[in-house]
């Protein structure tokens, strides 16, 4: 086998390509394109019909706000002002808005015990002065349910 040889040879392809074949096989690509196209154009304008859009209008203007500084001002005073004033917090007058900084003062002062539940003791679910009227009306003797001023003592939880 190694005898045997085999016999190729080369023989170069001619330089001349057929320019007409080239030419009519572009030719033929571009008109599929271009019809393809046009067909797809048509069905599209046949499926969905072109509308006339309204004109452009013209967005009002924005409103700058001039006051800015102004307004934020009269918030920052009335926020102040809220955190700086004693007063009734509810229609009842049993809660007090203290200002922040005596707040802070109680809470200090407090402690540890600082956050523990306000209320502790049935006694203490009654304002003061429905507390002391009934301190009162207990101690002379009368039942809680005749105490003046209608101050009358809470029903306990029952256990």
């Amino acid at each position: 086998m190694s005898d045997e040889r085999h016999h190729i040879r080369y023989v170069p392809e001619s330089p001349n390509v057929g320019m007409a074949f080239v030419s009519w096989s572009a030719l033929g690509a571009l008109l599929l394109l271009v019809v393809s196209i046009g067909g797809l154009y048509g069905i599209y304008h046949a499926a969905a019909p072109p509308r006339v859009l309204p004109g452009p209008q013209a967005f009002p203007q924005p409103r700058v706000d001039t006051a800015e500084s102004e307004e934020l001002r009269r918030i920052t005073d009335a926020q102040t002002k809220t955190l700086e004033t004693w007063k009734w917090a509810d229609q009842q007058h049993s809660t007090v808005q203290v200002p922040i900084e005596r707040a802070m003062e109680l809470l200090v002062k407090k402690g540890d015990s600082a956050y523990e539940p306000l209320l502790s003791s049935p006694q203490a679910t009654l304002s003061e002065p429905a507390a002391a009227a009934e301190r009162t009306t207990i101690q002379q003797g009368q039942s809680p349910s005749a105490a003046p001023n209608g101050a009358h003592r809470q029903p306990e939880p029952s256990k």
